[in-house]
Parts: structure tokens; C-alpha cells; sequence
């Protein structure tokens, strides 16, 4: 127990000189990793570079983020598939969209609730 107090000091000195929204950005990233690694991993691999042929790599997608969150929640049939999330909640699709634009997109910040109910709504 006395090991954990150093560290939990330190913890509070550090998150609190940052302001709510980096704060914010890096929860959605810490949970859209753990989203990531949960749901996407297993076929795009954790460094997003996929299996050859059979699941395409997302390193450099240059999907936007609406038609990400349209593909993690409806999935895709044609040429490979990827099957539908349909669990997943609409802030868990904002975390792994904010996650996954941050990885390998280098666009850091959070992709909103409100625009992933938008994107979802209009999916074609």
C-alpha cells in the first residue's frame, strides 16, 4: 500500500496541470486503444498493418471519420469482410475513431459523440 501513495501523488500533481480537454482526449484515446485491441487487433494487427490480403492494413486510411464509424458499426461485405459492432455504443465508436485517427492519422483530437450519431445516421 505505502508503494502506491508516491505514486498516486504524483498522478495528481500531473493530471492537474493539464486542462479538461487533454485530459478528455486522453482518456478517449486510452479507451479507444483498449476498444482497439478488444474488436480490431486480431485481424488489423496492433501495429494496424493487417494481414496481407485478407485484412486490408489501416495504417495510412484515409477514411474520414464519419465513414469509419460507419464501418465499425455496420462492418463490410465485398471483396475480404469485416463483420458489423453493432454492440458497440456510440461513445465506444468515438473513442476508437479518436484512437485510431490518432495512431495513424497524427489528427489528435477527439471525434465527438454528437458527430458519430450524425455519421451513423447518414450511413449509406
Amino acid at each position: 500500500m505505502k508503494n502506491y501513495i508516491p505514486i498516486a501523488i504524483v498522478a495528481f500533481f500531473f493530471f492537474s496541470c493539464q486542462s479538461k480537454e487533454e485530459i478528455l482526449q486522453q482518456q478517449y484515446s486510452v479507451e479507444g486503444m483498449a476498444l482497439y485491441q478488444t474488436h480490431c487487433e486480431n485481424c488489423h494487427q496492433a501495429d494496424g498493418a493487417g494481414l496481407r490480403d485478407l485484412y486490408p492494413s489501416i495504417q495510412k486510411s484515409n477514411l474520414s471519420p464519419e465513414a469509419l464509424a460507419c464501418l465499425i458499426r455496420n462492418g463490410k461485405k465485398g471483396n475480404g469482410f469485416m463483420p458489423a459492432n453493432a454492440k458497440l455504443q456510440t461513445l465506444d465508436i468515438a473513442e476508437l475513431t479518436t484512437y485510431m485517427r490518432e495512431k495513424w492519422g497524427a489528427k489528435k483530437q477527439i471525434y465527438p459523440i454528437d458527430s458519430v450519431k450524425l455519421a451513423l445516421k447518414n450511413c449509406r
